[in-house]
C-alpha cells in the first residue's frame, strides 16, 4: 500500500514538472550564443549599482537576462 502512495506521488510531481516547463528555467546559456535574445520594453534600476537595466528575453526558450541599457538597444514598443 505504502509502495503505490509513493509511485502516486512521484508520477503526479513529475507530471507538474513537465507541464509546468521546469527545464527551460535551468541556466541554459546556448540562446545567449546564438544572439536569438531580444531586448523588451521592461527597463528597471539596478539597487547595486544604479545602472538602468533592460530584460532581454527569448520567445524560443523562455530564457530571460539583465543587461545595462545602452541607447542602441531597440525595444518593441507596448
Amino acid at each position: 500500500m505504502v509502495l503505490w502512495v509513493v509511485v502516486a506521488v512521484v508520477v503526479v510531481v513529475g507530471i507538474v514538472f513537465a507541464v509546468c516547463g521546469w527545464d527551460r528555467y535551468r541556466g541554459n546559456r546556448a540562446a545567449v550564443a546564438d544572439g536569438s535574445l531580444q531586448p523588451t520594453s521592461e527597463v528597471f534600476i539596478d539597487p547595486e549599482s544604479g545602472r538602468r537595466m533592460r530584460v532581454w528575453h527569448d520567445p524560443n526558450t523562455g530564457l530571460r537576462e539583465y543587461r545595462p541599457e545602452q541607447s542602441s538597444d531597440s525595444a518593441p514598443s507596448s
